[in-house]
């Protein structure tokens, strides 16, 4: 199909499943790949391939580890190693948060808001064409008012994973209207909390001292998550518009996010779960938005990481029944399109129990994350 090697984000679930399957080895290969690629590129790609080197994809580095930690017990030389990986990736995704200022609020992928606090957002070095999609690109950019902006606002959602979803659009049925680098992210911001908590673990072990600073770092964070991107109204966790200052009135999966890394009271877990109850829910599985659109990252699509996100986080927060349930109608999508087909996909249309359709290029077939996920829910739901 189109993805013939690594890629960032997709590589932490594909994982899951080769643990389950008993390939460590395979696992802790790739786990080796990623820390080379940030040793010596100062980043993680979007995935393996020279011009992706300007933009990387959801930070799941600090998971991988934790994920192969139990695997590798009493090795210190290969946790220190991980260590200083994880450390040269948070200093990537902090790049320039010593130049902000209340009159330069927003650089690179830092983002000041009112009160001082620091989040960050996706972002992309390069405003120009992709080359996996330059004719489209060019395409689309003839209707915009800022083309340069444009290509940065197209390329920051590809790292976001979530290439395209009405989170990034002013107007849910126009591409041009993107706007990926005025919005601050909930899942995003999450995923470096845990990054910050599990950096002050693994010093902990270490005994380095810098486990005190990335204590704080995540503490400060996981204030600002709860102050700007909860909403009351809503009582549910949204994306944060800095330009605007407004939340995003778009309600996507990534809410599961703060359930997945603890950063949620019990009150806001027990609010989120109602309202995926009550708004995601479907035959196959949760809904990847409310919003429906012609962009592969909305309804009626779904997805296995953003499944395997809400169930983990679910049952972290004391909602067995709802978790396992969501697993098995997941499961039941997957294995009725199989017996209808003969494939697994990477995504599904959970309205129709067929494959998604949506995006820029044709639905992938016996796609990683979605084996991985299956593995894993077979096992939750036998136990």
């Amino acid at each position: 199909g189109r993805f013939r090697e690594i890629y960032y984000w997709d590589s932490y679930f594909t994982a899951l499943g080769l643990i389950e399957s008993g390939r460590v080895d395979i696992a802790t290969a790739m786990l080796e790949n990623f820390i080379d690629l940030i040793t010596q590129y100062n980043i993680i790609p979007n995935g393996n391939r020279s011009y992706y080197l300007s933009r990387s994809q959801p930070p799941v580095l600090a998971l991988f580890v934790k994920l192969l930690l139990p695997f590798h017990q009493g090795d210190s030389v290969f946790l220190k190693r991980c260590v200083n990986a994880i450390k040269k990736e948070h200093q990537f995704w902090m790049r320039d948060s010593e130049r902000l200022s209340p009159e330069q609020s927003a650089l690179s992928r830092v983002v000041r808001l009112c009160d001082g606090s620091v989040l960050n957002r996706y972002w992309d070095d390069s405003p120009t064409p992709r080359p996996e999609s330059y004719k489209e690109d060019i395409e689309h950019a003839a209707v915009a008012v800022d083309q340069q902006a444009f290509y940065r606002h197209l390329r920051a959602a590809c790292e976001s994973g979530w290439d395209f979803s009405s989170r990034w659009l002013a107007n849910n049925n126009d591409l041009s209207s993107i706007q990926t680098c005025d919005i601050i992210p909930i899942d995003l911001n999450c995923l470096l909390f845990q990054q910050e908590s599990l950096l002050a673990q693994f010093c902990k072990t270490l005994d380095d001292d810098q486990y005190a600073y990335y204590e704080t770092l995540a503490l400060n964070r996981k204030d600002a998550i709860n102050k700007y991107l909860w909403s009351q109204e809503q009582e549910f966790y949204m994306d944060f518009n800095h330009t605007t200052n407004t939340l995003s009135p778009v309600k996507s999966l990534a809410a599961s996010v703060p359930l997945f890394t603890k950063i949620a009271s019990q009150t806001q877990a027990d609010k989120v779960s109602q309202t995926l109850f009550n708004e995601f829910l479907t035959q196959g599985g949760l809904l990847t938005t409310t919003t429906v659109t012609t962009q592969q990252w909305d309804n009626p699509n779904g997805w296995a990481p953003l499944q395997y996100f809400a169930v983990v986080g679910l049952l972290e927060y004391q909602h067995p029944e709802f978790a396992h349930d969501i697993a098995n109608r997941w499961l039941w999508t997957v294995e009725t399109y199989y017996q209808q087909a003969g494939k697994i996909m990477e995504k599904y249309n959970l309205q129709q129990t067929q494959a998604a359709t949506g995006g820029e290029y044709d639905v992938q077939e016996g796609f990683g994350w979605t084996n991985a996920v299956c593995q894993v829910f077979y096992q939750l739901t036998q136990d």
